[in-house]
């Protein structure tokens, strides 16, 4: 999705150059998109990176491929009481 906005970006700024600032406020309402995406890909990759930290320290910190599994029976965080 990141590269289809940048792709439009491109375009856009080629739309620019052509016919002036009559696409300027789309070039901006898609640089809001991108960022928002960046913000939101960023947020997964921090997720990401601190679940496997756990899963990779064993002892108490560790969460085994078990624990993961989100059984409705027995609600989102059975292993936690809540």
């Amino acid at each position: 999705m990141i590269e289809r906005v940048e792709r439009a970006l491109v375009l856009l700024a080629y739309f620019i150059e052509l016919d002036g600032e009559v696409h300027v406020p789309m070039y901006e309402k898609f640089e809001g998109e991108l960022e928002e995406l960046k913000k939101k890909e960023d947020t997964k990759d921090r997720a990401r990176r601190l679940l496997l930290t756990y899963k990779r320290s064993g002892g108490r910190k560790a969460i085994a491929s078990k624990n993961l599994s989100f059984n409705s029976s027995e609600g989102p965080f059975p292993y936690f009481g809540l």
